[in-house]
């Protein structure tokens, strides 16, 4: 049974996300990409997958429309990792001895970034690599500054405004050394038909033991080519978490 929760963070702002299923079993929280929210398909299939394997879910939104929650043009990758491990506190004072996460797209970076990485597991589902908002990337066109807001004005079919900080973060993050320093499992499966596949190797390459790799041929960013492609996700992912529940 699905309930709606609110995690307060400081203050200031609160997020808002769906658990799914007890806390005295296994947790598998996904993270989301950008400009996604824990209401996209690919999460809310996750989430009836995983409890149907006996896991408990959560899925939340980093910002989102209530009153009290974050705006994306205020954030960064490091405001979301802050806000993972925040989530991650609050199932940990309420018990939960073992905590799986997934991350799609945008959302893997924010788990790498992590500063306290108090994961058991963690599964990277075509991670974003080398992202620019201010300039062309994977042939996607550069934003727009606009000074009143403070940010770039995407064009991504539905208007998106990156604020600057996020902007700058991109441009001058070290990419390939996101995962050097990350101690959790981490197991990541890329797209084989995707533009990120470069960048998920050289992750898999910096990153510490124990770690696994996989890619699904013929698969796009979203892992929605074929039937059963997402399950196959899921699957690989749920085999990783099992070695270390």
């Amino acid at each position: 049974m699905e309930k709606n929760l609110r995690i307060k963070l400081n203050k200031r702002y609160a997020l808002y996300g769906r658990l799914n299923g007890s806390l005295s079993r296994p947790l598998f929280i996904t993270v989301h990409g950008l400009p996604g929210d824990f209401r996209e398909g690919f999460h809310e299939h996750a989430a009836r997958w995983f409890a149907e394997k006996g896991y408990a879910s959560f899925r939340f939104n980093l910002y989102s429309y209530e009153k009290d929650a974050r705006q994306l043009k205020d954030c960064t990758l490091k405001t979301h990792a802050a806000d993972l491990d925040a989530v991650v506190r609050y199932f940990r004072k309420r018990g939960v001895k073992k905590i799986f996460v997934a991350g799609h797209s945008y959302g893997c970076p924010a788990i790498l970034l992590s500063q306290k990485q108090d994961f058991d597991a963690v599964a990277l589902w075509d991670p974003s690599f080398n992202i620019s908002f201010t300039r062309t990337s994977y042939d996607s066109p550069p934003g727009k500054y606009i000074k009143a807001l403070n940010g770039y004005f995407m064009r991504w079919g539905v208007g998106v405004i990156i604020g600057k900080q996020m902007a700058k973060e991109a441009d001058t993050l070290a990419w390939p050394d996101l995962s050097k320093n990350f101690r959790a499992p981490l197991k990541i499966i890329v797209a084989g038909n995707g533009v990120l596949l470069r960048g998920a190797k050289l992750y898999f390459k910096k990153a510490q033991k124990p770690k696994e790799f996989a890619i699904i041929k013929g698969a796009t960013h979203y892992f929605d080519d074929r039937k059963g492609m997402q399950e196959r996700v899921f699957r690989l992912s749920e085999q990783w978490f099992r070695k270390f529940r």
